[in-house]
């Protein structure tokens, strides 16, 4: 995964399954620092033949390298997360693209960034502003995943819609009171998905820079589902079912 566009955070990673993705993606990780678990050997392994740096350490070092995240005995420290340019993620291999105004809890972002890679997502598109990032947090609650999926920041969403727009994409809003149907879409050519915030949803004015707004049908009695649930249901619906 390209880029030199990053945060300025340095990634602490936590979890075997989340240091082992790590270890597999181009990420540029500084040094793993693993407990005697049975987990930990494996990862040593894949670090060892990367020629990333080991340290084996007590699990109460490590507890502390994880700022209280689960470990399992696995702790990497990384780079700063390379994003993207737009140009970039349009150009990625895949079907579609995911845009993502207004997400603020990363153990959601990361949940739906691993939907999206097991979806086929060409990539994802952030504001820069209004949003998390993709933090520590993230990419531990996406088990590493998120590091196999391109994720774009953007300082305008809006303007980005009409960027995709001329590229020949059509923009498909969620939104808990629109008319239309998820289901009742017709198939797209170049679908690009956008999900709006945990509490607000979509914002005015990239509400109405999407080509259709659609609702996911929902039993009486529901009012809403969780961010990164509604994310799988609208990804598969849009991106994966047979056309």
């Amino acid at each position: 995964m390209p880029g030199n566009r990053t945060t300025d955070e340095r990634l602490v990673i936590a979890g075997a399954n989340a240091v082992a993705e790590a270890l597999r993606s181009p990420l540029s990780i500084e040094r793993v620092y693993l407990a005697h678990t049975r987990v930990a050997t494996a990862v040593a392994t894949l670090a060892e033949r990367r020629g990333v740096p080991v340290e084996w350490v007590p699990v109460a070092t490590l507890a502390r390298l994880a700022l209280g995240a689960h470990h399992q005995g696995v702790v990497a420290r990384a780079a700063p997360y390379p994003y993207l340019s737009l140009e970039e993620v349009v150009a990625a291999p895949g079907r579609g693209l995911l845009l993502l105004d207004g997400i603020q809890d990363p153990r959601n972002l990361g949940a739906v960034l691993r939907t999206a890679r097991a979806a086929g997502v060409q990539g994802v598109i952030l504001p820069r502003h209004g949003s998390v990032h993709v933090t520590s947090t993230v990419i531990s609650a996406s088990a590493g995943v998120a590091l196999h999926i391109g994720v774009a920041r953007v300082t305008n969403l809006a303007q980005a819609m009409g960027r995709l727009k001329e590229d020949g994409y059509w923009l498909v809003g969620l939104a808990l009171a629109a008319d239309a149907r998820l289901d009742q879409l017709e198939p797209l050519d170049k679908p690009a998905l956008v999900l709006g915030g945990e509490g607000d949803g979509l914002r005015p004015l990239v509400r109405r820079h999407c080509d259709f707004l659609v609702r996911i049908p929902m039993a009486a009695g529901v009012e809403s589902l969780n961010a990164s649930v509604a994310a799988g249901i609208a990804l598969y619906e849009v991106l994966v079912r047979p056309h």
